[in-house]
């Protein structure tokens, strides 16, 4: 890593998408159970594998204020990163916790970083799909519709698939309805994409 937090992942001229950054998600964190107080003065860490084919370690120091996300700098020595946590209300009398962006200090559930972390807002980073075509869009959601139920591969020819054993008949209509739609858009402009490539392909 370069810094504290995280690298940036290699990427083809578009370092303002999330995609091609790696990030350090507080629900993951949860999850993998490294919010929990340090027992024995052990510190947790997760790891990434580098551009280098080596791993890069990152110790996390959790506390109910906040992370210390602790590494060795590029003379050995042990830098750290404190991260403070925020909270908001939720609809029943508790709360939420959220990282406290470092630059912004508005609540993030992901920052991003090399040297520092920051949240998506503070990085100006977008989403993949953001600039990608509906059709492409499309296509996606339909695959995703096939897979729940059922369905193998990423082909979209073929009938739709056959409605699970657990999944109600309204639920499956809905999804085939939907899945009908998404369909003819994605046949729609990948139509267009084709003409477009016959069009300058007849030009050169």
């Amino acid at each position: 890593m370069g810094g504290i937090g995280s690298g940036r992942l290699h990427h083809l001229g578009s370092a303002d998408k999330v995609e091609h950054w790696r990030a350090i998600d507080l629900a993951d964190l949860r999850r993998m159970g490294l919010l929990r107080p340090v027992v024995n003065g052990r510190i947790k860490a997760i790891t990434w594998k580098n551009d280098h084919g080596g791993l890069d370690i990152l110790g996390i120091v959790p506390s109910p204020r906040g992370i210390r996300f602790v590494k060795r700098d590029d003379q050995g020595k042990l830098a750290g990163l404190f991260v403070a946590y925020t909270h908001t209300p939720t609809m029943f009398g508790g709360f939420r916790k959220w990282f406290a962006c470092p630059g912004c200090r508005r609540p993030a559930r992901i920052l991003y970083g090399i040297n520092s972390l920051r949240c998506r807002r503070c990085r100006g980073l977008k989403y993949a799909s953001q600039s990608e075509a509906s059709h492409w869009r499309a296509q996606r959601k339909t695959l995703s519709i096939r897979r729940r139920v059922g369905g193998s591969g990423d082909a979209l020819d073929g009938p739709f698939p056959v409605k699970p054993a657990r999944m109600r008949w309204a639920t499956y209509n809905h999804l085939r309805t939907v899945d009908a739609a998404l369909q003819e858009q994605w046949l729609l402009g990948a139509a267009g994409d084709l003409g477009r490539l016959r069009t300058r392909v007849k030009q050169r």
